[in-house]
């Protein structure tokens, strides 16, 4: 038996005992920093997206670590990223707010320039292709991602909120104080989930299906349900290093700070 076949077995052996593995467990995608240089990410359609300090974007299709460079400087002055109904948003420090047709790779202004400045929060809804942001002020705003024009809903008392999800129909907030609570996207009314403070020390999150995985300072792994606000440990505390929280298909990955890729086992 050649060499070639002997490694092919043995990567399809590691794979079968991976999707056997218990939630929590991961493992290395791609060679060891290959994303030392990432500034934002984004992840659609299983695909992920980031932007190095150089402003090139480039994607990695995690099932192979493939890394293919998409675009050459437009975003380096990119703060925010997110991804969904074939596009790629992005907040630029100057708080315009920019649109990637990632079939075509069109990259254009949406809305007024700056006019995103003050954000402090946002999640895009991949389902009704709405942007929703959270100003300074405290005021919650819908964009339409066709056109840019965006819309005020409810009152101005969102200025704590520190994570901001989208899923299903409605929004999601971890506040400063670490509660995590429900929004209405129709009129920004707002409850409580779960138990007051329990996201205190969360670092960061990703949103996937119905459920939200956050990692906490200790470098715990947490899944939470959504619609009861029930969570559950998942692995060993050993995400302390995790910078990029990202949802796949059916897993999620987390890009660590020396630029590590790993897939993280959630079923």
């Amino acid at each position: 038996m050649n060499r070639k076949i002997i490694l092919l077995l043995l990567a399809a052996i590691f794979s079968i005992q991976f999707v056997n593995a218990q939630p929590g467990t991961w493992r290395q995608i791609g060679q060891k920093g290959f994303l030392g240089n990432t500034i934002c990410a984004a992840s659609y359609n299983g695909i992920l997206y980031s932007v190095e300090a150089s402003g090139f974007l480039y994607k990695t299709n995690p099932s192979s670590g493939v890394y293919t460079a998409l675009d050459k400087g437009n975003y380096i002055n990119s703060i925010f990223m997110t991804a969904g109904n074939n596009y790629l948003i992005s907040i630029e420090k100057d708080g315009s707010l920019y649109r990637t047709d990632l079939i075509a790779m069109k990259w254009q202004r949406m809305g007024e320039v700056g006019a995103w400045a003050n954000t402090i929060a946002a999640a895009l809804n991949v389902n009704s292709g709405k942007l929703y942001t959270v100003e300074s002020s405290g005021v919650l705003y819908v964009t339409d991602i066709a056109t840019g024009v965006w819309t005020e809903i409810g009152k101005p008392e969102f200025n704590h909120t520190k994570f901001l999800f989208a899923a299903n129909s409605n929004l999601y907030s971890i506040e400063e104080d670490g509660s995590l609570y429900i929004i209405s996207t129709i009129d920004g009314s707002w409850k409580q989930l779960g138990e007051a403070g329990a996201w205190a020390n969360t670092l960061g999150g990703a949103n996937l299906g119905d459920k939200l995985y956050t990692v906490e300072s200790d470098g715990t792994l947490y899944e939470t349900t959504l619609s009861t606000g029930i969570w559950r440990q998942l692995g060993k505390p050993e995400f302390q290093n995790t910078r990029f929280l990202l949802p796949g298909l059916n897993k999620i990955y987390t890009i660590e700070a020396d630029g590590t890729l790993y897939e993280v086992n959630i079923y």
